[in-house]
């Protein structure tokens, strides 16, 4: 099994499948942040266009499907989620303040560092109709990493 961690906040950098009973599926094969699109202008009466050829990284999604089998001691799918998902921010009355992420990859060799979706749907379920014995989800979760040159994409 591919071996990914996550750090939430502050908080210590554990294992998503121990953490968290999120099991790793894929992710994007992202090699570097994207660029800002070049400035350019251009006028009428000028074939082309002006080019300033100067621009800084831009800020990105970073998508991750994961693997939810639920069972026993961890409740349900939906209980995982549940729980994964209120680790993410802090709830101030009505407001959520979301704590920064950092996603490691060691397969990939990637760090990710930004803002964190929350779970809200799954896109395959499995469940037995009483809900118990086959407890499956697969989820998408997303992190807007949107101060890429903290990411790095060639984590040793």
């Amino acid at each position: 099994m591919i071996k990914v961690r996550l750090q939430i906040g502050n908080g210590d950098i554990l294992d998503t499948m121990d953490g968290y009973g999120l099991v790793f599926v894929s992710s994007d094969n992202r090699f570097e942040a994207p660029i800002k699109e070049f400035e350019k202008s251009s006028y009428p009466e000028q074939e082309g266009e002006n080019i300033i050829a100067k621009t800084v990284s831009d800020a990105f999604d970073y998508k991750v499907k994961w693997f939810i089998k639920a069972n026993g001691s961890l409740g349900n799918a939906n209980m995982v989620i549940a729980n994964f998902n209120s680790l993410l921010y802090i709830q101030d009355g009505d407001v959520k303040s979301f704590k920064r992420v950092t996603f490691y990859n060691d397969y990939k060799r990637v760090k990710i560092v930004g803002t964190p979706s929350l779970i809200q749907e799954a896109t395959e379920f499995w469940r037995d109709a009483n809900g118990t014995q086959h407890d499956v989800v697969c989820v998408e979760w997303a992190i807007r990493a949107n101060r890429p040159s903290l990411c790095d994409f060639n984590l040793k």
